[in-house]
């Protein structure tokens, strides 16, 4: 990582951290989201969540 890297460099290479720990599974997370009987719910916020991710990518 250099100094003189732009701030468009840091914000893309912040959301790509952001996006792998979104895509990370965590397990207890979905345990829990089928005891609470909410685990397609929390898929679909999670592409959601994905896919405006994608948006912000910047040029």
């Amino acid at each position: 990582m250099l100094d003189n890297e732009s701030q468009e460099e840091k914000f893309n290479r912040g959301l790509d951290l952001f996006v792998e720990s979104v895509l990370k599974p965590d397990h207890k997370l979905r345990q829990c989201a089928h005891n609470q009987k909410c685990y397609h719910e929390l898929m679909y916020i999670r592409q959601y969540v994905l896919d405006y991710c994608n948006t912000l990518r910047r040029p």
